[in-house]
């Protein structure tokens, strides 16, 4: 091998860059046309992306549907100059982006929810905060809830992505060693630059709770981690904050969903009841000293042995044997997603969801004809 490419290929370039906010210019503003003439300058611009004008024929055809019964040519073709709109930055990709304001944008890239989704209830989703513990399911679950206009959303993980988890996880080898907080941030603002993101890149921690849930106060937690003693602390404080908590749990290639209307009852036992208090009396006694087939017979007992499919059941007794890892599905983790930004909407708009467990089941589907 060429001795100078063996060199190169020996430094290790590991992305800890966390960087995941896009940048708004508009040219209409000097000192912004300034900033972003430097990005040019500086060589950070590799590729300039402006579809301006199909952004405007498609916001005249939503604000007058007439006009896609009359000439084609005229109804999705719009107009506009360089100064229009807002310029995207997107670092990570070195991207350049031109895009229709952000009341525009909205009302572009939801149209397609109309007659599912009211108006009203549009506008309501917009003003919810959820705040969404662990990004291996929550990856999916977030980018959904972005896609369906959610506007504030909290991201919460300190795992970087490894290369066991793309089975399951949106995302692509460039990417592993990456955190999944960055990652699941640059995936929601490449979908709606004008979100609001809160990213705990460092996660959950008990001195962090109060701040991740009131900071401010959030309308739903969506609880995804694997420390079973912050599930079980995030539950206990959000309860006691009358806030709602939903976590979807993958089963094979089904799932369950567990919902706790704290907003509706803040007296009801953590999990519903399913989670036993002398589950959580060991979970709470766990230590450095405590045996790791104990452990994984907790994270099995939290959920409950009996409502597992049988291969995942017994997964817990293999880790460490001949398994190295709790096997889990893309198939269910992005069902999973689908289902955390379903329930979410119905909890914090429709509010027809009441507390309990429920399950959706792939392996229940039979044909009907």
């Amino acid at each position: 091998m060429n001795e100078k490419l063996q060199s190169l290929l020996k430094i290790k370039t590991t992305e800890k860059n966390q960087e995941s906010n896009p940048l708004l210019f508009d040219l209409k503003d000097e000192e912004q046309a300034d900033a972003l003439l430097k990005l040019f300058e500086t060589g950070k611009i590799s590729r300039v992306v402006d579809n301006y004008s199909e952004q405007v024929g498609e916001l005249a055809l939503i604000k007058d549907p007439t006009l896609i019964l009359k000439k084609k040519e005229n109804a999705t073709v719009g107009e506009g100059e360089l100064s229009d709109g807002n310029w995207i930055y997107y670092p990570w990709r070195q991207t350049l982006v031109h895009a229709v304001n952000q009341d525009d944008y909205e009302m572009v890239r939801l149209s397609r929810n109309d007659n599912f989704i009211s108006s009203t209830q549009q506008a309501e989703i917009k003003k919810k905060i959820i705040a969404v513990a662990g990004l291996n399911v929550g990856n999916s679950g977030t980018v959904c809830m972005a896609q369906e206009g959610f506007n504030h959303l909290k991201l919460a993980d300190l795992d970087i992505l490894a290369l066991s988890n793309l089975n399951r996880f949106r995302a692509g080898l460039p990417e592993v060693e990456v955190d999944k907080t960055t990652i699941t941030a640059r995936q929601i603002y490449e979908i709606n630059p004008y979100i609001n993101l809160d990213i705990y890149h460092d996660g959950i921690k008990p001195e962090n709770i109060d701040q991740f849930l009131l900071e401010p106060k959030v309308d739903l937690l969506i609880e995804e981690i694997d420390n079973l003693k912050l599930k079980i602390a995030l539950r206990q404080r959000a309860r006691e904050l009358k806030i709602p908590v939903l976590m979807v749990t993958g089963n094979g290639s089904n799932i369950i969903i567990d919902v706790e209307r704290y907003d509706e009852d803040n007296t009801k036992p953590l999990l519903n009841g399913y989670l036993k208090e002398e589950v959580i009396d060991r979970i709470n006694n766990v230590g450095p000293t405590t045996d790791f087939r104990e452990k994984m017979a907790l994270m099995r007992d939290f959920m409950g042995g009996e409502f597992l499919v049988k291969e995942l059941r017994e997964s817990f007794d293999r880790v460490g044997i001949d398994l190295a890892g709790i096997p889990q599905l893309a198939e269910a983790t992005f069902l999973r997603g689908a289902s955390l930004a379903y329930f979410a909407r119905k909890i914090l708009i429709t509010k027809d969801v009441p507390s309990g467990r429920y399950k959706l089941e792939l392996d229940g589907i039979k044909k009907i004809g």
